[in-house]
């Protein structure tokens, strides 16, 4: 298979597969005579799995540990579970970052409508600057 063929089964562009390649997250294909990289299965399954864990929140460097892992023929599910547990506890984290974020910014949106109801508003973000002191200050 070429490489557009095996993009579109995979769903990624030209572009990724050589970005795959050139990190060695994919072995260098063969090439034609007249230098057209050939695919086979084995690849396409290869660059689903990438993506699946990409997906999933990892790096490059974890995919190439997962990778790695995966040519054991024991294929221990143990390491993975960590990876996996880790990624979760990561996740968690960013909501509950997300969610503190969210916070503040309706307590800034409500304090922006409260003072937009007055006659000589004046922006409370811009007023409280000055005031509050950095979050890494506390």
């Amino acid at each position: 298979m070429q490489i557009g063929t095996v993009g579109k089964k995979v769903g990624l562009s030209v572009h990724a597969i050589r970005f795959y390649e050139r990190n060695s997250l994919l072995p260098r294909p063969p090439r034609t005579h007249g230098g057209f990289r050939r695919f086979d299965e084995s690849d396409v399954e290869r660059l689903r799995f990438i993506r699946r864990v990409q997906n999933l929140g990892f790096t490059l460097s974890e995919v190439r540990d997962l990778l790695e892992l995966r040519q054991n023929r024991l294929q221990p599910c143990a390491p993975v579970r960590r990876r996996l547990e880790q990624k979760l506890a990561d996740m968690r984290k960013k909501l509950a970052d997300l969610q503190k974020l969210e916070h503040e910014l309706r307590f800034a949106l409500r304090s922006c409508d409260r003072e937009m109801r007055k006659r000589s508003a004046r922006c409370p973000l811009l007023k409280e600057t000055n005031k509050r002191k950095p979050e890494s200050a506390n």
